[in-house]
């Protein structure tokens, strides 16, 4: 009887044992979870949310609210769960002792001149004022690409559905009617033999076509993002058409001397802010050119010198306001006013472009519509007329 206890005994023991080893297990497993997913929502909190909690966060250093109180009071005042989280990591890092810097130094959404300026800001005591120009730049950055975006929307819009409803006449509505057109023993019109072909094909192979554009549109962005040479040579290629040249260079020397306008106002040696410019530039030629200028200017170089030796990337005026600026030693504010009037062009181009753009999408719309409308009716009519004699 002794002997049957204590193995009960026993049975007890290990059957504890075990429910207390996977307790533990599951609770390590949600910690790591709950770890993980903390570090997900920290690494990817959208930019417009980073914005938001920096440009708040200026505000409160500004008025002289210590960092980890004005952390936590953004904290309370938020709704956002992402911006909760994030706002708790700062917290916590910040709590820690960490700089401010060396916490964003790690994140992917902060941009690396954002960086650079909040580092020189806790180095030179002035991190408010860094803080709120930083902020300031992406916002203006972000607003300059909202309108780009906004001012393409429409004609985009026109473009897809005109190929939509193109497909939809092709695919849906033709093929329906061909076998009408089949029975006519007199000869279609050469608009309606051709559109008769065409559906045929997309019906046939317009599912195959389609996969094969998806395909090779991955692949060829895989060897983009992979292949330096690649990247410059499509970007060469995108530039050599007037229209998107235009666009392409303006948009990107207003992101140039923009941040090379805060970063030389901030007191960054000129050689540091174009390599810093360089990273924060995503056009394969602007990147490796302005490194290639970074190490020349090590050397004693001028910028507008070196600015000028690539004609194509930077236009003459530029050039020489940058040279007159380098001579009068107000490089950072012609910067800056360069930036502002390339911007206002870059405005006004689009409102012209787009509205150039609109009446010939209207028109290619209806030519298109109205093609195969006669390619449909024509030969009903032909039909009609022949039924009534």
């Amino acid at each position: 009887m002794n002997n049957l206890f204590y193995r009960f005994d026993r049975l007890i023991e290990q059957i504890l044992y075990g429910v207390r080893a996977i307790a533990d297990l599951l609770l390590v497993s949600a910690k790591r979870l709950t770890d993980l997913t903390h570090k997900k929502s920290v690494r990817h909190i959208s930019q417009r949310d980073f914005l938001h909690i920096f440009q708040r966060l200026a505000m409160l250093l500004t008025a002289g609210v210590p960092q980890s109180t004005a952390i936590l009071i953004l904290y309370d005042q938020t709704s956002n769960e992402r911006q909760k989280l994030y706002l708790k990591h700062l917290h916590d890092e910040v709590i820690k002792g960490r700089l401010l810097s060396k916490v964003l130094a790690d994140q992917a959404v902060a941009p690396l001149a954002f960086k650079t300026l909040i580092s020189l800001g806790e180095q030179t005591g002035t991190l408010p004022k860094q803080m709120t120009t930083a902020v300031g730049e992406l916002l203006a950055l972000r607003q300059s690409k909202q309108q780009i975006m906004t001012s393409l929307l429409y004609p985009a819009i026109l473009l897809v559905l005109t190929m939509s409803i193109t497909l939809f006449l092709l695919v849906g509505v033709f093929p329906k009617i061909t076998p009408v057109f089949s029975t006519l023993r007199a000869e279609l019109p050469l608009s309606t033999r051709i559109l008769m072909s065409t559906s045929s094909w997309l019906g046939d192979y317009g599912l195959w076509l389609l996969l094969l554009m998806v395909v090779m549109g991955v692949i060829f962005w895989i060897f983009i993002q992979r292949s330096s040479w690649l990247a410059r040579r499509a970007t060469a290629i995108s530039m050599s058409i007037p229209v998107l040249r235009y666009i392409i260079r303006t948009w990107n020397i207003i992101q140039i001397v923009r941040m090379l306008a805060v970063l030389l106002e901030s007191g960054v040696r000129g050689s540091d802010a174009v390599a810093l410019v360089s990273q924060h530039i995503h056009n394969p030629l602007y990147k490796s050119t302005l490194k290639q200028i970074s190490g020349e200017l090590v050397l004693g170089r001028k910028l507008s010198d070196l600015f000028g030796h690539h004609k194509k990337l930077f236009p003459s005026d530029m050039v020489g306001l940058v040279q007159v600026a380098e001579q009068s030693g107000s490089l950072p504010k012609t910067c800056a006013m360069v930036a502002e009037l390339y911007a206002q062009d870059l405005d006004v181009y689009h409102k012209k472009l787009t509205t150039l753009i609109e009446p010939i999408l209207m028109i290619i719309m209806g030519l298109t519509i109205g093609f195969i409308a006669v390619s449909i009716i024509t030969p009903l009519y032909g039909l009609t007329n022949a039924l009534s004699q």
